[in-house]
């Protein structure tokens, strides 16, 4: 009898023991938690960085054939820069290639470039700047990113007008610039009788009805073909479909059509 119970007192023992061992990482009634997060080996993902950006502006803003314009482009962003290829819109190309570069973590693609062209005909022209940039690590591929600008090289007033004066392809639109500083245009249309005046500012001003003091254009008046312009002081004009387009440095300005007269800019 001695002996059974020295063999239950063994046992249950071991069984305080074994269940002492498997509920150590529990939670004791009202006490606190000792359980810990286990920490994860999957690696986080990389900050995501700014992008690269180019923007470009023009000076002047308009101007006519055969002057100079001055295209500046501003690139920001992470990474190396490793070259430009700029193109014109006139067949006429410029930039420059940085050849081998190494990937660098910190570097930056921080850089201004500036460039003067000359258009020699009148015409519609789009500048693009395509600037290739080596991303920071891990990455360190290169990724293109263009700028563009469209630029109006406007016709002479002695080319395309007489003593400043054109009308457009109907014949509705009559329109004089006066270069004389600082400068101003005059513009009417016939149906409906409206006109509208702006001096060197961009500010105008309207009337309309019989009471607007129209003029008649002379018989010989150059047409001004839809899509041309032609400039002289700070003022130039667009001829097109919807309407002759008039503007002044920083392109503000007035539209006027038969549908009336509206600012731009």
């Amino acid at each position: 009898m001695r002996h059974h119970r020295a063999v239950l007192a063994c046992c249950g023992l071991i069984l305080a023991v074994l269940s002492a061992s498997s509920c150590g990482s529990g939670t004791p009634s009202g006490g606190p938690s000792t359980t810990r997060p286990i920490p994860s080996s999957t690696s986080q993902p990389p900050k995501a960085t700014s992008p690269v950006t180019a923007d470009v502006s023009v000076s002047p803003d308009q101007g006519v054939a055969g002057t100079a314009l001055t295209f500046t482009v501003a690139i920001r962003g992470p990474g190396t820069l490793g070259g430009e290829g700029v193109a014109f819109g006139d067949g006429d190309t410029s930039g420059a290639n940085a050849g081998d570069i190494r990937c660098g973590a910190t570097a930056r693609a921080d850089h201004t470039s500036v460039y003067t062209h000359a258009y020699a005909k009148p015409g519609t022209y789009t500048f693009s700047d395509r600037v290739s940039v080596q991303s920071p690590p891990p990455r360190c591929t290169f990724e293109d990113i263009t700028a563009r600008v469209t630029v109006i090289a406007a016709a002479p007033l002695s080319q395309a007008t007489l003593n400043g004066a054109f009308v457009s392809p109907s014949k509705n639109i009559a329109c004089s610039i006066d270069e004389t500083p600082p400068g101003s245009v005059r513009c009417a249309t016939f149906s409906p009788p409206q006109l509208v005046t702006m001096d060197a500012t961009g500010s105008f001003h309207t009337c309309s009805g019989s009471q607007c003091e129209l003029g008649n254009p002379a018989m010989e008046t150059p047409v001004l073909p839809y899509g041309a312009a032609t400039a002289g002081g700070p003022v130039q004009c667009l001829s097109s479909e919807a309407g002759m387009t008039c503007t002044v440095t920083g392109h503000r300005g007035f539209r006027i059509s038969r549908s009336g007269v509206d600012a731009v800019g």
